[in-house]
């Protein structure tokens, strides 16, 4: 199908090379969401399906982690459907834990200060990328929103 798609319009390579173009939206999108982020904001990206959201949150990555001056924590849980509150908690216990080989406890109050401890302890804005989120349970992100009002 992609075959007949390039010969169709007369292309002779795929467009796998072809760089990132920024729309005005995007980039006032970024703008918008820095200052968020650094206020520790609950945010959430939506849009249709291919209208560039996991490209944003890529892009937004790269931005910020170039900056230095906010942490980057990601939830990498393929089975997307099964992301909970724990498994959020534990992408951002390893994230922030300066131990190389650091383990967050299993016992939900102790991971929840050890957590929160990190947090304090590292004073920064973190934010916490989480790409296809919409399996995940609106119970989750109450318990996260509860989190970022303890920190």
């Amino acid at each position: 199908m992609l075959s007949d798609v390039m010969t169709y319009f007369g292309l002779k390579r795929t467009l796998d090379h072809v760089g990132y173009f920024e729309t005005t939206e995007q980039t006032n999108l970024f703008k918008e969401l820095k200052p968020q982020i650094r206020q520790g904001r609950l945010i959430a990206i939506t849009g249709v399906v291919g209208c560039g959201k996991t490209t944003t949150l890529q892009r937004l990555q790269l931005e910020l982690s170039s900056e230095k001056d906010i942490i980057i924590s990601r939830c990498l849980a393929l089975d997307k459907d099964k992301v909970n509150v724990g498994v959020l908690m534990s992408a951002l216990f390893l994230d922030l834990s300066t131990e190389k080989d650091a383990k967050p406890p299993t016992h939900p109050e102790l991971r929840e200060r050890k957590l929160l401890a990190l947090i304090q302890k590292r004073r920064k804005p973190i934010v916490l990328f989480v790409d296809e989120a919409h399996d995940i349970h609106h119970s989750t992100l109450v318990k996260i929103k509860r989190l970022i009002e303890l920190g």
